[in-house]
């Protein structure tokens, strides 16, 4: 047989299995996404303690592929645990007291989907203590009907203010319960007493003022 036939039919078993072997066009780095689901946005507490001390530890699991995270907030520090940001730590200052809306963002080619959490973030609770009671006016007249605003400033964290006056009413300031106002009429005229009492877990503390009311 010539030389150059047997060559040929030696190379045909590998021709033929070349031809036959299959090609993978997906690769590893190929990753299919479908649009973001946010399956859990959990954190192992709702409150912390100002002062960065004590930190609410919050994460997100999503499906979807190819993820990203996004995580925002108004007042506090966000910091991120993990690679994929899909875990953070969350701390406030003095300035960040009460309930803050974390909202986290999750996106892909596919689309975009958000969760919020809230984390309340809570004042040191220490015995109250009245640093000033006032009031704008010490001389009120009838006649003119006038009004004396009193502000009652407190320290302590978790307040909560009572107040009183030995004669006539008190209206408290709807927005700020530090502050009432205080208008006699003609069966006040006198010197008239007006207490502040600020009490929390701690404790409490009271305080008084006195206004001249006149005709």
């Amino acid at each position: 047989m010539n030389k150059k036939i047997i060559y040929l039919l030696a190379l045909l078993p590998i021709i033929l299995f070349a031809g036959c072997t299959k090609s993978n066009p997906t690769t590893p780095n190929n990753v299919v996404t479908t649009v973001p689901k946010i399956v859990s946005l959990t954190a192992p507490k709702d409150s912390i303690l100002y002062g960065g001390s004590e930190s609410a530890d919050i994460t997100c699991v999503a499906t979807g592929g190819n993820l990203k995270y996004v995580w925002h907030v108004d007042l506090g520090d966000i910091i991120p645990l993990n690679g994929d940001h899909s875990m953070i730590s969350f701390t406030g200052a003095a300035c960040c007291v009460g309930p803050k809306t974390i909202t986290c963002t999750v996106s892909n080619d596919s689309g975009t989907v958000s969760k919020d959490i809230i984390i309340t973030i809570l004042e040191n609770s220490t015995f109250p203590n009245i640093v000033n009671l006032f009031s704008d006016k010490t001389d009120l007249h009838v006649s003119s009907k006038e009004t004396a605003k009193i502000e009652c400033v407190a320290q302590g964290g978790f307040l909560k203010y009572t107040w009183s006056v030995d004669k006539g009413s008190l209206v408290p300031d709807p927005k700020d319960s530090t502050i009432v106002n205080y208008t006699p009429d003609a069966s006040c005229i006198g010197t008239r007493t007006i207490k502040c009492s600020v009490k929390n877990s701690k404790g409490s503390a009271l305080d008084s003022l006195q206004v001249n009311v006149v005709n």
